[in-house]
Formats: C-alpha cells, structure tokens, sequence
C-alpha cells in the first residue's frame, strides 16, 4: 500500500482524511509546520508525526530533505498554500507525486507578498496536482498564476460527515449551558472561524450591544483555533470598550472535533464573516445543523447559498448595525427560518457534500 505524507496543521480535516486512509491500509506520516492544534492522541495510533523545530526555511529544507529520505513517500500532499509549498520541490524529481491544496485564503492573503507569490507561482508550476475545494477556486487560480496549466486541477470538497455533526440542538445547548453555567434561556450566538483579522470577528463584536438590547439573554461565544496574538488582544479590548464583556465568551483553547460539533449543534445563529474565503468546510459545517448562517455576501458562495433560502446575507461586512438586525431578525423567528434553512441545507450537503460520496473522490485523487 502507498505510503502519504501531508504537511498541514493538525485540524479536523486532515484526521478525517488521515484517519480514513490509515484504516484503509495506507502509510501515513504527517509533517506538522507548528505546535497547534489537534492532540496527537485525536489521531489514528498507527499515523506518524513528524514535527518542524523552526519556521525558518533553510531549517524546514533540511527536516523535511530528511523524513522524505526516511518514509520514502509516494505521494507528498502539501495542505495550504504557502511558501513552503517550495520546499518539496527540491526533492521531487519525480521520486513522488506532488500534491498542493489550495484554501482560498491561502492565496488572497499570502500572494500579496511579492516573494511569496513568487514560490506560490514556482510551485504551483512543478507540482503535479493542484487541488481545490471548488469551482470558484480554480477560477481564482487560473486568474491570479497565468502559467498555471488548467488540467492539473482537480475540485473535491472536504464533505461533511453526517455521523459527525448531526446531533440533538437541544442536548448539545443543555451540554453547553451547562460548561459555560449558563441560564437555561440562554440564546447563543458563535463565531467560530479561526480568529485572525481576515474572519472579521470584530464586526460581530461591534454588534453585540444592539442585539442585547433586544435579546439580553444572548451570549457571544468565540472560538481561538490557530489565531492571531495581536488580533485576539484587540478583541479582548474591544469587548472591554463596547462593555459587553458579561455577554461574550472566549474559548482559550483548540477545540476537539467532538466539542466543536456541539458547538455548532448548540448555536442558535452562526455567523461567518470572513472579508475573504474560498469554500470553507466550516460554512458547510454550519448549514449541516438547524442553526441560522449569517455568512459573508462572497461570490464563491452564490453557487450553492441563496439569501432567504439558505441564511442570511451580509452585504457590508464592516456594517454592525446590519449584521445585529439580522441575528435579531433570525431570533424572533427562529424556528420558522431555522425549519426553512434546514429542509434547503440538508438537501444541498446530501447531494453535493456528503463526505461518504466525496471520501471516494479523495481516494481516487491518491490512486491516479
């Protein structure tokens, strides 16, 4: 059986694919950029860890030179798009197959950097496939690296595991009033993308006076995930300001797969802002759930999400007064929109999202 090695972080997605290979027989070793993230233990026993000592390239060159030696892969799968996507280049030369997943953020944020844009060009030019997670995405690729041949592209989304996140909303609010000792009617409204500047949590933040005044019983909650330091002190500070610190509550650590589906479950509205986004596993995570999607009014999201049919556009996503009247909005008539969003979203991820169709898609992608 093939031997895979992934560089990525250790979220999620990469134990669902990891996890799903290694039971099918595969060799897997993960090369891991940073410390955090998902516990090793959340892992198959049988995935081997390979952790970087630096973020300095020259020093990653040399670790990764090393393990590519030591497992002997047959498929490098790199899974975001940054200027290490470089680095595996190196030792190529057709020895194994060179895949790079692309997110969408990858791109918008790391290609602004001259230099960055430089080796994302370079390596996206010698890897073999260039795998994205939708139709806009490649779209985006074409445009934005116009050397880039069209048919190394290969669309397969993350899917959404049913067995995963389709739980009782009821149990996992009882779950979360209960962690967080909260009233019984409790209104929970989350924020849970990873909290960086590009996820735009401060505008949610900026909305919260509005809806409390409406809704005092509603809580803020905010996840960390792999965050930004500085970002998330601004938060902070920023929920001092506006006093509002009584309604928000922030998560101070990486949450597991299992909590965070409770999460999601528990929330009475989800909100997903991001200034920019490719199609994020996350937003689809959302719509798998009886919860309201607020979420950004993107182009790469008018494929698959209707305003009224399937959540609640954002127009400005700097405009809090906005974004407080629809969570107030989706409040008061909670359970006709939540019926009405969940019949159209259900329908949506059964056909095109559902992960035991897509996990044969991932399987092929490796196979070829």
């Amino acid at each position: 059986m093939k031997t895979i090695c992934f560089i990525s972080d250790r979220n999620i997605y990469m134990k669902r694919i990891a996890n799903y290979l290694t039971d099918l027989g595969y060799k897997v070793h993960i090369i891991c950029r940073h410390q955090n993230g998902l516990s090793v233990d959340n892992f198959h026993p049988k995935i081997v860890f390979h952790q970087l000592s630096s973020v300095n390239l020259k020093t990653k060159w040399k670790e990764m030179g090393k393990i590519f030696r030591e497992t002997n892969p047959d498929i490098v799968h790199l899974h975001y798009l940054t200027k290490d996507a470089i680095l595996p280049i190196f030792f190529h030369n057709k020895r194994f197959k060179y895949i790079i997943s692309v997110w969408g953020s990858d791109i918008n944020l790391f290609s602004i950097n001259y230099l960055n844009k430089f080796f994302q060009n370079i390596s996206l030019l010698f890897c073999d496939t260039i795998h994205t997670f939708s139709p806009y995405l490649e779209s985006l690729i074409l445009r934005k690296f116009v050397f880039i041949n069209k048919k190394k592209l290969k669309n397969i989304t993350i899917g959404i595991d049913k067995k995963f996140l389709t739980r009782s909303s009821m149990d996992s609010r009882r779950f979360i009033i209960k962690k967080y000792n909260l009233a019984e009617n409790t209104l929970l409204i989350l924020s849970f993308r990873q909290h960086k500047p590009v996820y735009n949590h401060h505008t949610t933040i900026k909305a919260i006076c509005d809806v409390i005044c409406k809704y005092p019983e509603a809580r803020f909650i905010f996840t960390r995930g792999n965050f930004d330091e500085e970002y998330l002190k601004e938060s902070l500070n920023l929920v001092k300001e506006k006093k509002v610190e009584r309604y928000s509550i922030f998560i101070d650590k990486w949450l597991s797969d299992e909590e965070l589906a409770i999460l999601i479950n528990a929330a009475h509205v989800n909100i997903n802002i991001p200034l920019m986004d490719g199609l994020p596993a996350s937003l689809l995570e959302i719509m798998a759930t009886k919860s309201i999607p607020i979420i950004s009014n993107l182009k790469n999201y008018h494929s698959f999400f209707r305003d009224g049919e399937n959540g609640f556009y954002l127009n400005n996503l700097t405009d809090e007064k906005t974004l407080a009247d629809l969570i107030i909005k989706s409040l008061e008539n909670y359970d006709m929109y939540s019926a009405l969003f969940t019949h159209n979203n259900n329908r949506y991820i059964e056909q095109y999202q559902n992960w035991s169709h897509q996990s044969k898609l991932w399987l092929d992608l490796y196979n070829q």
